[in-house]
């Protein structure tokens, strides 16, 4: 792995704690998270005149990507509903690491050595311990477990279609600038008319939270398109752990900004993953 993938999958992690904080400081997380998708797309489109759409190879792997990322965000809805925010989203992006690498080494013949994978677990261990060690949330149950590991499962599948579209375009910044934009529209179509169907406004957060919604829309951008290319450049099994790391990161803002108290077990949980990146890096 470069130093310049090893960064960019790091600066994603860090921009995408910023715009989940966004959200969490918000009494409902899940429509500003919603919002967010929504503006994002309304940026994108704007754009889209002066980026031009990708090239046809890529608009399998955009529409099926979009079918799995609206698929994800259903089904994180409904985990959200029976736990709650916090300890289901440390969850899904716990699994997410682990199926990435599996799935590269299955699908694109890639593989790490001995260190790297050992910084991969580290990592993923670190993000459950992470999740589970504050005392005030609620316990794990089954469905708990289910509904996070299916929607880490779909969120995986997503981003390893993504890959293969953004590789298919070429894999080059222009490319992949294409690609964010066109797969954000295509995204967040499909979420606007299950709004539709379910007789909601797809714009009723963006309205209500407009400042909330384009500034996580623009940290939103920004964290796909370093986290992309860092995908695209690198092994994805291995860029994985470094760019879910981001909930380590979350924690470290929950202090600084949030003010939130965060657990001896959970700071060394965030020391832990600390090493696994490295790790990660060296090996």
């Amino acid at each position: 792995m470069t130093a310049a993938v090893f960064i960019a999958a790091l600066t994603s992690a860090l921009l995408h704690a910023c715009w989940n904080m966004i959200a969490k400081v918000h009494g409902a997380p899940r429509d500003v998270l919603f919002g967010i998708a929504m503006a994002t797309a309304t940026v994108c489109a704007a754009a889209f005149p002066f980026v031009g759409p990708p090239v046809m190879d890529t608009w399998p792997w955009i529409v099926a990507a979009s079918v799995c990322n609206i698929v994800y965000l259903r089904v994180l809805s409904e985990a959200y509903t029976h736990c709650g925010f916090g300890i289901v989203y440390a969850l899904v992006r716990t699994f997410v690491p682990p199926i990435l690498f599996v799935m590269g080494w299955l699908f694109l013949m890639e593989s790490g050595g001995p260190g790297a994978v050992s910084g991969l677990i580290l990592v993923a261990v670190s993000l459950l311990v992470f999740a589970a060690a504050k005392g005030d949330r609620p316990r794990l149950d089954r469905r708990t477990l289910l509904l996070s590991g299916l929607a880490g499962l779909v969120l995986a599948v997503a981003l390893l279609l993504d890959v293969m579209g953004i590789r298919a375009g070429g894999g080059g910044l222009a490319g992949l600038l294409r690609y964010a934009v066109a797969s954000s529209i295509t995204t967040a179509a499909g979420l606007a008319l299950v709004s539709l169907l379910q007789r909601k406004s797809p714009f009723a957060s963006v309205v209500s939270n407009p400042a909330l919604c384009y500034a996580g829309a623009a940290l939103l951008l920004l964290s796909y398109f370093s986290g992309m290319w860092a995908y695209a450049q690198g092994p994805i099994g291995l860029v994985a752990p470094l760019r879910e790391s981001g909930i380590l990161f979350g924690g470290a803002l929950a202090v600084l900004v949030l003010r939130e108290r965060v657990t001896e077990l959970q700071w060394t949980a965030m020391g832990l993953a600390t090493i696994g990146v490295v790790l990660v890096k060296i090996g």
